[in-house]
């Protein structure tokens, strides 16, 4: 095998970077002395304190893709990243805190549930769980292939990593700590990873406000005047327009409750419903601040790297620590944005594998549950070791789906609304009238708009033939955002009017 790539970093770098990962391997196996049943493995016992849940909470929503293709956004289009992203975030946060949080830790206690789909079967029945769940566990593979993508482009662009090696350190890493110690390990990793991200996200702030201030005569507040950065400070782009940002703010909105199911064991396992408001706004807080110091040297890139083609743009992160930072700190830098990945894969991986263990294997064999209902944890451990694997292995295929911003931006963002609108909307009192079939019709019209959209598969008006003909092309990325959640929500809402308070599920 060729190793040459090794010399492409310092050693003082490399030194940091593995560094890094004893110290999450050394939590992983740290933890297993703290899991001693399957609650504590999917779902920490219940006791997670609300500092810990809010930091965790809001590192599972950065992961490589911030560096890469959110990167892309930022150099291309400046502000507007900020508004349909951070201030999505950290909006949808803070009403999750009011309304939806402290849904998850009532439910986990009058339940006694460990995953985020289990109380499904008791709110509308066996059907359309096991809608939601496969739906949920496929896109979510799907998903964190994507984020495994993304940090193999992170490390070749820093070290020339190959693709091949990428996908594997970044799977192994995530497979070996998250095995051992499951939830516990997981969020434990959060706030390290939260702390390593502190620091290399600083590092960069300041180097490249110096390199303003000396070569430009700029700093981050007068830099939008530059010419490189005309037309860059504001809300929304051409691309990224208001039907983008609408799409983009109701799958954030119902991720960040719990339809994307990491953050909503992040509430299960408050232990308290107060608990877990108090940390669903710390992480909006934190949605509000952080991002303003993550994505100022992106939105500088153009006037310090300028003409960079669209390739290059998705790594210029890497392209600007690597010719700005001294030895040691590049190390720091590649550390952090891999804190980023390795968290928000590990905890998805930890709660789909709560939803494998709890909600799809027992449908095949009750032996698996025990008597007092725990899951043996010698299984907890072999689901969360096989769908690791599995994203792992869908990550050598990424360019099939489109890349890192097919597999995030468009698939998953795209069909996280329709899948979660059920699953968020039945922690409500509000929607107690809509019942199975509700859900059953919401899930699966917003999943076949999607897939119409994205094959073409819709009708459009031809302006030059005067008549409606099907779409030769896939929707743009806006109207996939948008139109597949809107669906599921009208569907969700046109059977409130005609269901039963109370009324018994169907099996």
């Amino acid at each position: 095998m060729n190793f040459s790539w090794l010399q492409n970093m310092h050693w003082l770098d490399w030194s940091m970077l593995g560094l890094f990962f004893l110290t999450l391997v050394a939590i992983g196996v740290y933890s297993t002395l703290r899991v001693r049943a399957s609650g504590d493995y999917f779902v920490g016992g219940g006791k997670l304190p609300w500092w810990i849940g809010g930091i965790s909470h809001h590192v599972g929503g950065y992961s490589a893709v911030v560096f890469t293709a959110w990167a892309m956004y930022a150099y291309r289009d400046g502000f507007s990243l900020y508004v349909w992203w951070a201030l999505g975030f950290a909006v949808s946060c803070v009403l999750c805190g009011l309304f939806i949080a402290p849904r998850w830790s009532e439910v986990r206690e009058k339940f006694g549930v460990q995953s985020p789909t289990e109380y499904l079967t008791v709110r509308y029945g066996v059907s359309t769980q096991q809608i939601i769940v496969w739906s949920g566990v496929l896109l979510k593979l799907l998903d964190l292939a994507g984020k495994t993508v993304a940090m193999a482009l992170i490390l070749k662009g820093f070290a020339g990593v190959p693709i091949t090696y990428g996908v594997l350190v970044t799977g192994i890493v995530g497979l070996v700590y998250n095995t051992l110690g499951g939830f516990f390990a997981s969020t434990r990793n959060d706030v390290f990873q939260f702390l390593v991200q502190l620091i290399g996200g600083i590092l960069m702030f300041v180097y490249v406000f110096l390199a303003l201030t000396q070569q430009h005569g700029l700093n981050y507040c007068t830099m939008w005047d530059h010419e490189a950065l005309a037309g860059h400070f504001t809300p929304l782009s051409a691309e990224c327009n208001l039907l983008f940002a609408v799409g983009f703010w109701l799958a954030i909105f119902f991720g960040c409750s719990g339809g994307n199911w990491g953050a909503g064991l992040r509430f299960m396992a408050a232990p308290s419903g107060a608990q877990a408001r108090r940390s669903a706004i710390f992480s909006g807080c934190l949605y509000f601040i952080w991002p303003l110091v993550i994505f100022a040297p992106m939105w500088a890139a153009p006037i310090l790297f300028p003409g960079l083609e669209q390739k290059e743009m998705s790594s210029v992160y890497t392209i600007m620590a690597r010719e700005m930072l001294p030895a040691g700190f590049v190390g720091i830098i590649l550390a952090s944005m891999f804190a980023a990945s390795i968290s928000t894969i590990a905890g998805d991986c930890n709660a789909a594998a709560s939803v494998i263990a709890r909600d799809i294997a027992p449908r095949f064999s009750r032996r698996i549950l025990t008597d007092d209902g725990q899951t043996p944890l010698w299984f907890a451990r072999t689901v969360a070791f096989v769908f690791t694997s599995l994203t792992v292995l869908i990550a050598f295929y990424g360019d099939v789906f489109g890349g890192v911003v097919g597999l995030v931006v468009k698939w998953f963002s795209g069909l996280l609304g329709p899948i979660s609108v059920p699953l968020i909307l039945g922690l409500l009192p509000a929607f107690d009238r809509c019942r199975t079939a509700a859900a059953n019709c919401s899930v699966l019209v917003g999943i076949a708009v999607f897939l119409c959209l994205e094959f073409g598969i819709y009708p459009v008006w031809g302006e030059a033939e005067g008549i409606w003909t099907l779409a030769q092309t896939s929707a743009s990325m806006g109207a996939l955002l948008f139109w597949p959640v809107i669906s599921s929500l009208v569907v969700f809402f046109a059977f409130l009017p005609f269901g039963k308070t109370n009324s018994e599920p169907d099996a």
